[in-house]
């Protein structure tokens, strides 16, 4: 009897053993899977830290062009214009002080914000105004970043590059009221003999010249002094963008637009308004076209036509005035 007793308990002593070990084998494995789920969330979280490392790394590894580059480390563009066309460009006497104003003035603090936006650091323009000649000198040097409102011709894409065109409009001759009859405007004639004012160094000039070859050309300076000109008979007409002739007219009752006269620039030798860029920084004239882009279709170069208006004294001088753009009827 003993020895039964001995074999049972020998034989229930096994089977608990085998229970426990049964039992203990999901404790064993289900820590190992807890683990390796855990390894691999680990693992994935530090390739996408990794990965976005890398990017951040390359993006401030991208090799720009010297205007860019410039501006990525001081925090500035410069510009240079001649504002004396308002509504693109001109002076305003405001609370005492004087502002720069138009458009175009808008459209250089829009490129600073938007070069600010793609370079990742705060970006500002500084504007100078000058001559219109010491424009397009200061281009060819090197001296500024950009320069609004040049028609990009053939001779000049000789000394610096161009964006897109933005404005495009017709050329007018203004004339004095009372001189509407006179035979020498008589179209037949060709403007012979017609001593005619326009911008030195404009491709207004150039185009008046091919257009009219008959026409005796005096060149001035700045718009003022052409208004000036033709107003006090110094010459016999003027020629001007029609958005700035509308106004000039408007402001001198005693002027005219004789339309009988104007003429459009074939694109081929005008393509339209756009922004000049020295030679040698092909990313910064790609960023401008991206941003003119952005601008011509949401509305925003609009916004800053009609800002252009309101800051003009009178804004019933511009009446029209959005309509004159006849690029793409932007």
């Amino acid at each position: 009897m003993k020895k039964r007793w001995l074999s049972a308990a020998l034989v229930m002593a096994m089977a608990v053993s085998a229970l426990a070990g049964c039992g203990s084998k999901p404790a064993e494995t289900a820590a190992p899977a807890t683990t390796a789920a855990t390894e691999a969330a680990t693992e994935a979280k530090a390739e996408e830290t990794e990965a976005e490392a890398e990017e951040t790394e390359a993006a401030e590894e991208v090799e720009y062009g010297p205007i860019l580059q410039k501006a990525k480390e001081t925090g500035k563009l410069v510009a240079a214009i001649n504002a004396q066309s308002p509504p693109w460009r001109f002076h305003k006497n405001v609370d005492g002080k004087d502002k720069l104003c138009g458009f175009e003035i808008s459209m250089c603090y829009g490129l600073a914000d938007y070069v600010s936006e793609k370079l990742g650091v705060p970006v500002e323009v500084e504007i100078n105004d000058m001559t219109f000649p010491g424009v397009l000198a200061s281009l060819q040097a090197g001296q500024v970043d950009f320069a609004p409102s040049l028609a990009g011709t053939a001779e000049r894409r000789e000394n610096m590059d161009f964006t897109q065109p933005y404005h495009r409009s017709l050329q007018t001759i203004v004339i004095k009221k009372d001189r509407e009859n006179d035979e020498m405007f008589d179209p037949a004639k060709e403007m012979e003999g017609v001593r005619t004012a326009s911008g030195q160094g404009t491709s207004t000039s150039v185009t008046f010249a091919e257009q009219y070859p008959k026409a005796e050309l005096v060149e001035y300076e700045s718009s003022p002094d052409i208004v000036l000109a033709v107003a006090n008979s110094k010459v016999d007409a003027a020629v001007l963008n029609e958005k700035y002739a509308i106004l000039i007219c408007k402001a001198n009752p005693d002027l005219m637009i004789d339309y009988d006269l104007s003429f459009d620039i074939p694109v081929e030798r005008d393509p339209g308004a756009s922004i000049a860029v020295p030679k040698g920084n092909e990313d910064f004239v790609a960023m401008i076209d991206e941003w003119l882009d952005q601008i011509l279709s949401d509305g925003t170069f609009s916004s800053y036509e009609q800002e252009a208006i309101l800051e003009l004294d009178d804004p019933a001088l511009l009446e029209g005035f959005s309509s004159k753009n006849i690029l793409n009827n932007k």
